[in-house]
């Protein structure tokens, strides 16, 4: 949040910001084995966020018996606030990189 307020992203734009990095990042510590890595940069009017884990290549998992309200819509969240979301996974493990539209406030 420092960072966005520093490029002086409007509140809105931080706030999504915030809860797509937060989103990521948990999923990157449940999934990860012990490496995470979270990079925003600008380009052309776009904050992009890229985070990478270094977690196994996913399986299908056989359903859990937990409460679908606190796991499991990570993604989707971040797929309703964002522009782009690409996932690409390797054997060095998983790269989620997301586009959010926005344009730093004047002034």
């Amino acid at each position: 949040m420092a960072v966005l307020t520093q490029w002086r992203f409007p509140p809105a734009t931080r706030e999504s910001a915030e809860l797509i990095v937060a989103e990521l990042a948990a999923n990157a510590a449940e999934h990860g084995h012990h490496d995470m890595t979270v990079r925003l940069s600008l380009h052309a009017g776009s904050l992009w966020i890229v985070v990478t884990d270094s977690g196994t290549r996913s399986r299908p998992c056989p359903p859990r018996e937990t409460d679908p309200d606190e796991h499991g819509r990570g993604l989707t969240i971040v797929e309703v606030l964002a522009q782009e979301v690409r996932v690409s996974e390797s054997l060095l493990g998983r790269r989620v990189d997301v586009v959010l539209h926005t344009t730093p406030a004047e002034g």
